[in-house]
């Protein structure tokens, strides 16, 4: 069915990208090359996404683990977390289903927290003290060098972030991908606790349940940092965790694909945790990601890297043309209704030919999501949304080829407050495009069909944009768009 569709889309979308060159240069204007410059990337960005979608790999029978059972060593890297929170995350390691003289829980502290040495002298889990330096990947880089020392039995080191709850069937259901020597590792996919209704669109159940399984099928699933086992030589073999960019999952998972290793993901939920709940948070987190994964399309672009498939190259390429779409095409294809309702000027695009490519475009995705609609609607919202953002990323990732960005750990707490200066940019557009939709409205001789055309692309976006202009709001006593928050289960204890 999803082949099908796509094939239907991309014939739709190469309809409607001809007859836009053909209007944008038979009727030219500045109005309809902007729109022809937003279309033809938001096209190929789709083009590209059919192919790297077209075979999926859903693994959810695990593998037989093998007779021999393997030592394996569970780290969780930690920087001030709260303890309660933490000494969850030990607890779920510690109920694991795997033999106990085949297993160590270490809790690897770049804070050098006397509270929570402690806290591991108590559960008998080994404590190291970490590096403090290159955040998260030199804490689990000086975690090897401890296991190096201390456990050189070790063959897989499992990385669990300091506020996961693991289940205690993840190591019987993913131990046996490893019979494959080549496998450096692998991921499953986690949950996320979110307010209800996912107000910030942390829960990326569209990237782990559709996106990911496609990247399996092409050999280029990649390592999300908690939730995952790797194998231990394969991971010193390209000198440990990559410490080159701001966080360490994609960029070693990277260098791995590079190095000839194959990855496997089990899409079987088996770790939740906690997630983003405030704005600057949010902004943080994936501002983050993708500052470090517009650096490696910068900078280490996968078209010339050695040793990746061709596959593996168009899906790394995939990742960063996502952020650079967020970042050039959508906003341009954002403004064309405003500038067209301002000045009267109006790209020459039939409706024959425009809603077509937006509807079987839905279809695509929806197809593509498996019908998580609201799963979908999220993740148009905060990719839409988070233009300035990635913009912001951009300019980051720009001026950091020689020495990666400073980094800051995200936030475990919520902190309420409204933040809409940091969301002036969203804001911004929707009361701009509602201010010049009633001045349209009301001017003398407009062309009704076109200006009510161009209302209805900026109503689009506005609600699109909604999405993270309401959370804006989230926390605050007295908001009428109130969201209540579940409590997770490391806060229910």
């Amino acid at each position: 069915m999803f082949r099908m569709v796509g094939f239907f889309m991309l014939l739709i979308s190469q309809s409607y990208l001809l007859h836009s060159i053909e209007t944008t240069f038979t009727h030219f204007n500045f109005v309809s090359l902007v729109h022809l410059f937003a279309v033809t990337g938001i096209i190929a960005g789709m083009f590209l996404n059919f192919l790297n979608q077209f075979t999926p790999q859903n693994k959810r029978q695990y593998q037989q683990p093998p007779e021999q059972l393997p030592y394996v060593v569970a780290v969780i890297p930690t920087y001030n977390e709260p303890i309660d929170i933490l000494e969850q995350t030990v607890l779920s390691l510690k109920a694991l289903d795997y033999p106990k003289d085949l297993l160590q829980i270490i809790i690897s502290d770049d804070g050098h927290n006397q509270h929570i040495k402690e806290l591991a002298q108590h559960h008998k889990v080994l404590y190291n003290p970490g590096a403090r330096r290159d955040a998260k990947a030199g804490n689990l880089n000086s975690a090897l060098q401890y296991i190096k020392s201390n456990l050189s039995d070790s063959a897989f080191i499992l990385t669990q972030d300091a506020d996961e709850l693991i289940d205690p069937s993840f190591l019987s259901k993913t131990i046996g991908y490893f019979n494959d020597p080549k496998v450096a590792f692998v991921q499953t996919p986690k949950e996320a606790i979110a307010p209800k209704g996912d107000p910030f669109g942390v829960r990326d159940r569209i990237f782990f349940d559709a996106l990911q399984p496609g990247r399996a099928g092409a050999g280029a699933a990649f390592s999300c940092g908690s939730g995952v086992i790797w194998r231990i030589s394969a991971v010193e073999s390209i000198g440990g965790f990559a410490t080159w960019n701001l966080v360490e999952d994609l960029t070693t998972s990277y260098y791995l694909h590079i190095a000839g290793y194959s990855s496997e993901y089990h899409n079987e939920i088996l770790t939740i945790g906690l997630s983003p709940d405030d704005i600057p948070n949010l902004l943080k987190q994936r501002g983050t990601w993708a500052a470090d994964t517009i650096r490696i399309f910068l900078f280490k672009n996968p078209l010339y890297q050695y040793g990746l498939t061709l596959r593996q190259r168009l899906q790394y390429l995939e990742l960063g043309l996502f952020y650079l779409t967020s970042v050039f095409f959508i906003p341009c294809l954002m403004l064309v209704p405003l500038i067209s309702l301002a000045t009267g000027v109006f790209p020459a695009i039939e409706g024959s030919a425009l809603f077509p490519w937006m509807v079987v475009s839905i279809i695509y995705y929806a197809t593509l999501s498996q019908s998580r609609l609201i799963d979908l609607l999220r993740m148009w919202q905060y990719w839409i949304g988070h233009w300035p953002t990635y913009s912001k990323s951009l300019i980051i990732a720009l001026r950091s080829r020689y020495k990666k960005p400073a980094y800051k750990v995200t936030r475990k707490t919520h902190q309420n407050g409204f933040y809409g200066h940091l969301l002036w940019p969203q804001f911004l557009y929707i009361f701009a495009g509602v201010f010049i939709s009633i001045r349209a409205l009301i001017s003398p001789g407009a062309n009704l069909i076109a200006v009510w055309s161009n209302i209805g692309v900026f109503a689009y976006f506005a609600f699109m944009l909604s999405g993270i202009c309401r959370a804006a709001f989230y926390g605050l006593k007295w908001n009428v768009f109130q969201m209540s928050r579940e409590p997770h289960p490391v806060q229910q204890k």
